[in-house]
């Protein structure tokens, strides 16, 4: 299995830290997120789009039921609780697992295992196209009466305005797209537009250089642009960080 990232969601630190030491044991190559409460937990899934989830049922803020009826991100979940009677439940909401505490290693094992089966599932069903997920090399977007072709790797950041996203150009051109923000972005390769903002998503090609002002991050781009990124978005910000 390739490189994944894990999320640890539950209010105790001596569970999420025995459930990461006990997958840095295993064969997989994992990147860690952790986080204690309901709230969290749906803001890190939603900036993170992580592959794997373990969760909590019963946090504070939300529980872990709701957090997976609010997010965006769909990921491959374990539930953990302290008793059977959520199981039927979590299965409802697709779950890979549900274990109960106190963890041990042979039913965490057991769990990693359908994940892993949940993994090829997935990929299969990928690959029945026959064909990988491909993104365009340039777009058509409207220009006065007609529409002109252009190059994404010119496309410097994309910001909303409210049901439309103006498309921002390395030479300093922009064009006003009447579809919105997020439809665009699932239209991008994530390997390079990455969202930092519930309004902005950027190349990270055209980064410049990354700052701190008192406690907000920002951005820097091309012709003078400097973006605020959002809070809910800095653990992404902070994967580009070596």
């Amino acid at each position: 299995m390739g490189k994944q990232t894990v999320l640890i969601v539950d209010s105790d630190h001596s569970i999420r830290h025995w459930i990461r030491e006990y997958i840095k044991c295993q064969p997989y190559h994992v990147v860690f997120w952790e986080c204690c409460n309901g709230l969290e937990a749906e803001k890190y899934i939603n900036a993170l789009q992580p592959d794997l989830v373990f969760m909590d049922v019963k946090l504070s803020g939300k529980s872990g039921f709701e957090v997976m009826e609010s997010v965006q991100h769909q990921p491959a979940v374990i539930f953990t609780s302290i008793s059977a009677q959520d199981a039927a439940k979590a299965f409802e909401y697709q779950a890979i697992d549900y274990l109960i505490k106190p963890l041990t290693s042979e039913r965490t094992r057991l769990a990693l295992q359908r994940f892993d089966q949940w993994n090829r599932n997935v990929g299969k069903t990928a690959g029945a196209s026959d064909s990988p997920i491909s993104y365009p090399a340039r777009i058509l977007v409207e220009k006065g009466h007609r529409l002109t072709s252009i190059p994404i790797n010119k496309i410097t950041h994309l910001k909303a305005d409210k049901d439309y996203t103006w498309i921002h150009m390395l030479n300093g051109e922009s064009y006003l797209s009447t579809t919105g923000i997020g439809q665009l972005e699932r239209k991008l390769n994530p390997q390079y537009f990455i969202r930092i903002h519930r309004s902005y998503i950027i190349n990270i090609d055209h980064i410049q250089e990354l700052y701190r002002d008192i406690s907000k991050l920002f951005v820097s781009l091309p012709n003078a642009i400097e973006i605020n990124v959002g809070r809910n978005y800095l653990p992404a910000v902070k994967e580009l960080i070596f």
